[in-house]
Order: structure tokens, then sequence, then C-alpha cells
């Protein structure tokens, strides 16, 4: 999805996988709202901003309507602000919290500022980057985000190699779940997320007790959606389809 501010905030999707600015917001206000786009459904998620100082001085051109001096300077210090907590240096989870009067020690390994990442690296693959590095942002990027608490805090754990095995039963339950939606006409995550849906391929259970084990299958869902996905995670069993 390629979108401005605008259309992108109406985005009805709980598994955004990554959010990436091609330039700087206006405010950290607006960046920590935007980024909160990814990773709804809990999943770990990647946000990654490019900005110079000339997006300060575009921001500025958009000012130029604005004849309260006062007003003008306010929205100015809001849009370099955010430029200077980027250039800070400092953990991008820390810094984002700390605007917001909120304390946490740095993320240790979730953003750029943590791991020491850059860009380059990134898009280079995991080959180039640092050993147990786990690369969340450009250098200038927003955090990597995987169970954030407010938005964009909490540091997350790398994410889990899934076996090829495990990939093919992950599409498989998609696969189901989208039918499932589309037969109820809802979205596919009303069904379950792809959280579930991985724990689900992770775990397999094979009973109604051990699928209510799984985090977010409660037995509302189990009651609609237990036997269908049992049957598939089991097919050799009887009730299997």
């Amino acid at each position: 999805i390629v979108a401005t501010v605008a259309f992108g905030m109406g985005i009805d999707k709980s598994n955004v996988r990554f959010v990436l600015h091609r330039d700087m917001p206006r405010d950290v206000e607006s960046w920590y709202q935007e980024i909160g786009r990814a990773g709804r459904d809990g999943v770990e998620s990647d946000c990654v901003l490019f900005y110079s100082w000339a997006d300060v001085k575009l921001h500025e051109n958009f000012l130029n309507g604005i004849e309260d001096p006062e007003l003008w300077r306010a929205k100015r210090q809001a849009t370099v602000s955010l430029f200077n907590l980027l250039e800070s240096g400092r953990c991008r989870h820390q810094a984002i919290l700390h605007h917001f009067d909120e304390r946490m020690g740095r993320c240790a390994g979730s953003c750029d500022v943590c791991t020491g990442v850059t860009v380059a690296e990134l898009a280079a693959g995991p080959a180039a980057r640092p050993a147990g590095g786990v690369a969340g942002e450009s250098r200038a990027g927003s955090p990597r985000k995987g169970r954030p608490p407010q938005g964009a805090g909490a540091s997350s754990p790398r994410r889990r190699e899934a076996s090829p095995v495990d990939d093919a039963l992950f599409e498989s339950l998609r696969s189901l779940r989208k039918k499932l939606a589309d037969a109820q006409r809802v979205p596919a995550y009303i069904v379950f997320s792809d959280k579930v849906l991985m724990e689900l391929a992770s775990r397999r259970p094979a009973t109604e007790e051990e699928m209510l084990g799984v985090p977010g299958v409660g037995p509302a869902k189990l009651r609609k959606y237990g036997r269908a996905f049992l049957g598939l995670l089991h097919p050799d069993r009887p009730g299997g389809p």
C-alpha cells in the first residue's frame, strides 16, 4: 500500500508489517501515530523513516499561510523538535516515550541506535549485519514493534525462524481463515490474527483443550472455528477434512 498520510491513517488492517516514511512527519505526535499502524495484531513489525533538514524547510512552506507569529513558531518548533529527537543518538523507543513524559530504559535490541544496524546493512541482508544484531530501523527510523504498551514502546524478541513445513502450514491456516471470514463477510482478523495462526502452526494443538491454551483462542472462537482449524492441523484424525 502506498498512501498519503490522510489515506494511510484510515487503513483498516491489523497485520501491517512495515511502515516506511519517505520523508519526515511534521511532529513527534504524527510520527508516533503513524507508526502505530504497524503490528496491531501483536506480530513483530518494522518501521523505517528517511529524513533530512530539507524536510524541516519543506514543512515551513506549509506554514506560510499562518498569520499568527506565535502559532507559526510553535508549529515550526514541533518539526524541529522531531528532527532533533531523530538526531539525538538516543534509543528510539526511549526518546519517543520521553517526549510524552514517560520513562523506560534503552530497548537494547529493537532499534538502530541500540543495535548499530544501518540502512545499508539492512538493505544488504542478514549476511551484512553484525552478529546477533536485530535490525529495526534506519539511522532515523522508528522502533521495531513487538508488543508495544504505548504504541511504540517495548523492545521485542527476534523473529522466530520458521521451518518450511511451518510456513506451509501457516499459509494453509491463512487460507482457511479467509474462507471462514468470506463466508461471514467479516475481515480475516476477526476470525484469528496472524499471531494466533503462527501459534497454531507452532503448537499444533490436537484437542479443544489444547487449542484453548493458545493465546487469542477463547471459548467463543473455539465454538465457532475450533473444529475447522483442528481438522486442518490433524487431517488424518476423525473429523478432519
